[in-house]
């Protein structure tokens, strides 16, 4: 398992900090970085003295693109769903449901997979030169790991109707005003910002927490992984999506047939 494009460190006694490590690809996401991550939470949790996750990428110009075309445009449809689509919301899942409070440092843009594992911590801290996106239908997708339901569930139908069926990309001010994200931090306040969480944090009950955590998690969850799993299986067999993700990998144009 190559852990290079990212990794993890143990900032303190009660605190571990995970880096997306891909800055000259915008920090997309395929399946080495994923898997570690799984591993990574796995050893986080393993610790008894961790009470606190931040999650955040390297570079200054984004947080993470997403999830890496060429990683999954390899999958047949089936394999797309079983495999990529599964395997990435089983991991993010796990992110979502780690018993610690977990928090973003969004310091880039968050587009697609970048903005779903962004929106799998629980505390969502953005630089003020982040943008926001789920551009996934302008390649003729869908977004795959959940994204579509926690855009909904965070922003209501009709910001998110702008979102998911326009690409409408919002600004970092736009994103905390309709509660996409906590709280727009300046870049150079954003260590600090984040150790006062920590601070908070660990003057908390950790058992009470993480059975919060559970409790906030199941009224917002719905069971609709599979039946997503599916759609974003389906949606890569179209031939407007195989035509918009081969241009795009070859940064070329392309148009929709309706197909």
């Amino acid at each position: 398992m190559n852990q290079d494009h990212i990794y993890l460190e143990h900032v303190s006694d009660t605190s571990y900090r995970i880096t997306l490590n891909r800055p000259d690809k915008c920090n997309a996401l395929n399946e080495e970085m994923i898997e570690a991550l799984d591993s990574f939470i796995s050893q986080i949790q393993n610790d008894d003295n961790a009470r606190m996750v931040e999650v955040t990428a390297a570079g200054e110009k984004f947080f993470s693109a997403g999830g890496d075309i060429k990683a999954w445009s390899k999958y047949s449809p089936i394999d797309m769903g079983r495999k990529w689509i599964r395997r990435g919301n089983e991991v993010f899942n796990r992110l979502r449901r780690m018993p610690q409070l977990t928090v973003a440092n969004i310091n880039g843009h968050a587009m697609g997979g970048g903005l779903e594992i962004a929106l799998c911590c629980d505390i969502k801290l953005s630089v003020p030169t982040a943008k926001f996106s789920t551009p996934e239908v302008t390649l003729g997708m869908v977004s795959g790991w959940m994204g579509m339901e926690k855009v909904v569930s965070l922003v209501g139908p009709n910001v998110a109707r702008e979102m998911l069926l326009l690409g409408r990309m919002l600004t970092a001010e736009e994103a905390a005003d309709v509660k996409l994200i906590n709280k727009v931090v300046a870049r150079e306040d954003m260590a600090a910002e984040i150790e006062k969480i920590h601070q908070k944090v660990i003057k908390c009950g950790p058992v009470a927490l993480a059975h919060i955590k559970d409790f906030i998690i199941s009224i917002e969850s719905r069971n609709d992984q599979l039946s997503h799993q599916l759609l974003a299986g389906l949606m890569s067999a179209s031939e407007d999506c195989q035509a918009a993700t081969t241009a795009f990998a070859k940064k070329e144009s392309w148009t929709f047939s309706n197909k």
